[in-house]
């Protein structure tokens, strides 16, 4: 992949001792639409907190891994920059 799409690489997340997201990794080339599908508990909306940069306001915190969007990676920028 070329960095103009979504790639999330390693990603682990956790909600205090509960990890949550074990190394998820993920391409998702520019325009494409995708759907995560899992059962109840799976982890599907941690992994889009965590793209989206909202995590934290859920109690949760990425742990190791890294998000980028555009070849641009997302550490430290803003959720409403994220979403825009």
């Amino acid at each position: 992949m070329d960095g103009s799409g979504l790639v999330v690489r390693d990603l682990s997340v956790g909600y205090g001792p509960v990890r949550a997201l074990r190394r998820v990794s993920l391409e998702v080339p520019e325009g494409a639409v995708v759907t995560v599908l899992g059962g109840n508990g799976a982890g599907k909306s941690t992994l889009l907190r965590a793209v989206c940069r909202t995590l934290s306001f859920h109690g949760g915190a990425v742990t190791e891994g890294t998000v980028t969007l555009g070849g641009r990676r997302l550490d430290g920028v803003s959720p409403d920059r994220v979403v825009a």
